[in-house]
Formats: C-alpha cells, sequence, structure tokens
C-alpha cells in the first residue's frame, strides 16, 4: 500500500492507496498530528508521499509518525505530456503542481485549476500539455481576517452576496467574493484568447470550492482531494 500525504498550510490530508484503491483517508489540523503516527502503525506500506507547503516543524511531525520511507515530491519540469514553464520550478510549491497533473487525467482540453483553500491557487493549462503558470491570493478566509486586522472598522461578520452592497457585512461578502471568482474568470478569459479556443474548464479543488463555485460560469468541475491524485500519479510511475 501507498500513503499519500498533503500538507497543506493549515491541514494535512492523506489517503492509502491499494493500487488505484483508495482504502482509507483522513485529515487531521497542524495541531493534531501526533494522532497520525497511531493511525499509520503496523500498515503494510511499501512507501509514503508527500506534497508540503507548510511549516518546517509539520514536515518534521509528518516525518516522524510516517513508518516508512518518505518521498518528498516537488515540482518538475515536466511530467509526462505536461510541460511546466513556470520560470523556477525549485521555487513553486508542490500542490501546485500536482493539482495540474491531476486536472490533466481529468480533462484533456484546455483546463483552469483553481484550489481554493488557506490561499487560492488558479493555473492554466492548455489542451496541448502546457502548465503555462498562474496565480496566488488571499484565500477566502485570509481576505477578511486581513481587512479585519488591517482596518479600524471592519472587524465584523461578512453578510451576504449582493450586485450592489448596501451595507458593510454585504460589502465583505461581495468584495472577498468578486475577487476569488474575478481571479479564476479572468485567468479563463486570459486562456481563450491566448489560445483562440472556447473558455476552459474549470477544475475547483479546496475547503471552499462549495463556496465559490456558485458565483462561477459553466463549465465547470468540483473535484476533492486533487493535489492527492496529482500525488498518486507520481507514486505509481
Amino acid at each position: 500500500m501507498k500513503l499519500l500525504i498533503d500538507a497543506g498550510n493549515s491541514r494535512v490530508k492523506w489517503a492509502l492507496y491499494q493500487g488505484e484503491d483508495c482504502v482509507r483517508q483522513g485529515a487531521a489540523e497542524h495541531g493534531e498530528l501526533a494522532g497520525l503516527a497511531d493511525a499509520w502503525r503496523g500498515l503494510p506500506l511499501e512507501g509514503a508521499w508527500l506534497s508540503s507547503v507548510a511549516r518546517r516543524e509539520v514536515i518534521d511531525a509528518l516525518s516522524a509518525a510516517v513508518p516508512c520511507p518518505l518521498h518528498r515530491v516537488h515540482a518538475e519540469r515536466r511530467f509526462g505530456d505536461v510541460c511546466n514553464h513556470y520560470r523556477n520550478t525549485a521555487e513553486q510549491g508542490a500542490d501546485r503542481w500536482l493539482a495540474v497533473l491531476a486536472a490533466r487525467e481529468l480533462c484533456r482540453g484546455d483546463v483552469i485549476v483553481a484550489c481554493a483553500g488557506t490561499a487560492l491557487t488558479v493555473e492554466a493549462l492548455t489542451a496541448e500539455g502546457d502548465y503555462l503558470g498562474g496565480l496566488i491570493l488571499p484565500g477566502h478566509g485570509l481576505m477578511l481576517h486581513s481587512l479585519a486586522q488591517g482596518t479600524a472598522n471592519l472587524n465584523r461578520a461578512a453578510g451576504e452576496i449582493a450586485d450592489f452592497p448596501q451595507g458593510t457585512q454585504d460589502a465583505l461578502a461581495s468584495g472577498a467574493m468578486a475577487a476569488l471568482t474575478g481571479a479564476i474568470e479572468e485567468q479563463r478569459r486570459k486562456l481563450a484568447e491566448r489560445t483562440g479556443r472556447a473558455p476552459a474548464t474549470v477544475i475547483l479543488t479546496g475547503g471552499d470550492a462549495a463556496r465559490i463555485a456558485p458565483w462561477l460560469a459553466a463549465p465547470l468541475q468540483i473535484v476533492d482531494n486533487l493535489v492527492l491524485m496529482g500525488l498518486l500519479k507520481v507514486a505509481n510511475t
């Protein structure tokens, strides 16, 4: 069996695979990692594969908990028919690269890959397999938190999303969603402009995917655990 681990900015998600079948999965907050050693102890593991954008102490805790060889996965210049045009792959988060690899399996056309977690990342992938790069911006919660911490009068709950908000709480909710969906739709527009083809499919993943999806245009797919799917591709090579 293979253990796949996606260490994000606030949570760690993991899955146990026997061949192509997921036989167990789970998640833990960064403060709960000690319990993972018990969950993984005694499993017949042939190896573990880790994608991490987390702090060094999180990686150390995971390394201590894994009872088998741990392979840290990084972004590459090429994998299969996907060519990475990122200028310096060494500085690129592996999660972004792995999400693109998984999206390639799901859709062979032009794709916008949007991972909506603590941060929102928006990647552009062409039907030819050219990964053109993408955006990083604060996620929904981080955006609202920064407004609460950085201004004198905006430390309040977000309200309802409206076309023309007429209250501060609604303005916060609408502004955050407009920033997130605007980034995704603008990348979709730019990709269509570059390729001369119809607007790309958006593949949306992450904890805030369901929150964002209603405000995006079709074609759209929500796919859970996209990074783990990419890790499985790498682990199976």
